[in-house]
């Protein structure tokens, strides 16, 4: 029954990990494809025409953000039942959960802050809009970041450190420690203002750690 009840969890783990991942990348490509970014609009004190941007690509940011906001409670479970099957090192296990269960509410929130900005304000040409959506974006960005942060860089080396000996291989481990290093970056990028070049190279790495558990856990799955 417990060998049963691990191929369970490895299975819901993999599947969510996977899908919550293609959810995020393709959310993402929306994004860029609507030409778009808070960030930049926010660094270059541009967010009135973010607005106008915003109003015209309105469904696309709606599409992308809902995305988003599916995507990584997917990514939470996935790393919940990660943390299940590293019960064996039930302090580390732990922190798994607790790393994962601060950066999903936050990030949930920070994107429902973003489509508020999407919404409701980019209809508005007013300085006041203007004005309230600034404050309302840097909560959102800010946040997301740190979600950011949680989600695909202490996350992946607590799950990694959690899993050693049990079902983490040792690459992964490895790549886990590079995950960890782009989110110290990215910390750095949000008081540098380097979060459009080095401090975005956390989404491609940890994304990509994200899948490749995904696949081992797929593996773990038949064994």
């Amino acid at each position: 029954m417990e060998k049963q009840h691990k191929k369970n969890a490895a299975r819901l783990g993999a599947y969510t990990t996977l899908l919550g991942s293609v959810c995020m990348l393709t959310g993402a490509a929306i994004m860029i494809s609507s030409g778009t970014d808070m960030d930049l609009a926010l660094y270059n004190g541009t967010i009135a025409d973010y607005l106008r941007e915003s109003l015209v690509n309105q469904y696309m940011l709606i599409v992308n953000l809902s995305l988003w906001i599916l995507g990584v409670i997917l990514l939470g479970i996935g790393a919940t039942m990660m943390a299940l099957l590293s019960e064996q090192n039930s302090i580390l296990a732990q922190l798994v959960r607790y790393n994962y269960w601060i950066a999903i509410p936050l990030v949930v929130t920070a994107y429902m802050a973003w489509l508020a900005v999407v919404v409701r304000l980019a209809s508005s040409a007013s300085p006041e809009a203007a004005a309230i959506a600034e404050g309302i974006g840097w909560f959102a960005v800010r946040a997301d970041w740190l979600a950011t942060v949680l989600v695909l860089g202490t996350g992946p080396a607590l799950i990694a450190a959690a899993g050693r000996g049990i079902w983490v291989p040792k690459w992964l481990r490895v790549w886990s420690l590079i995950t960890l290093f782009a989110g110290l970056l990215t910390t750095v990028a949000q008081y540098a203002g380097g979060l459009t070049t080095y401090g975005f190279l956390i989404i491609p790495i940890g994304m990509g750690w994200m899948i490749a558990a995904a696949i081992t856990l797929f593996r773990q799955k038949t064994q």
